[in-house]
């Protein structure tokens, strides 16, 4: 971290955090419309992964907090769709960077990709050596992104777990609902 980026209330910082962000996501962005493949087969699989891990983590934060609420007897509402969404998402994510299929896996199709390079042929729908460049250098980009999610959201749950372990143990609440303030006049 850069510590003079811990003043929020800076404008230069916010600026330059903002510029950064939107510069990340118009780079995916870009690489979606030149990859080969189209964009809808670049960015729809991890847009998918990302954002049902994403509500994973919501339903983990909810969990813990019926846990630390002493509400355990309600855990099982958030537990059962956190439960399917971690399994279906996980695999997802896990096929998305391992499956031998380059239709599947972002490995695979790199893999294949390469070897067609060495062999100096070029595979549809690259129609040159740049595109084919761009795909093997898109599906590393995406294995890459697919496994940052997947450690995120193992990391989550696993310290969602801890957290539930803790607050089980301590026999009085550790957190509490807060209500409304009123608005100041």
């Amino acid at each position: 971290m850069v510590p003079a980026f811990r003043n929020t209330e800076s404008w230069i910082n916010n600026l330059i955090g903002s510029a950064l962000a939107v510069a990340a996501w118009g780079y995916f962005l870009y690489q979606g419309v030149i990859d080969p493949f189209g964009g809808i087969k670049t960015l729809w699989p991890l847009f998918g992964i990302s954002n049902q891990m994403l509500a994973g983590i919501a339903l983990i934060a909810c969990t813990v907090i019926l846990f630390k609420m002493k509400r355990e007897r309600y855990a099982w509402v958030t537990l059962i769709p956190t439960t399917w969404l971690l399994v279906c998402t996980l695999t997802a994510g896990w096929l998305k960077i391992f499956s031998p299929l380059p239709s599947i896996g972002f490995l695979a199709q790199a893999h294949k990709f390469e070897a067609a390079l060495a062999a100096g042929q070029i595979l549809a729908p690259a129609k040159d050596l740049g595109e084919m460049h761009r795909v093997i250098f898109n599906a590393y980009v995406n294995t890459t992104l697919a496994a940052i999610f997947v450690v995120v959201v193992v990391t989550i749950a696993l310290y969602g777990l801890l957290c539930i372990r803790r607050a089980l143990s301590n026999p009085s609440v550790t957190t509490v609902e807060v209500g409304g303030l009123a608005a100041a006049e």
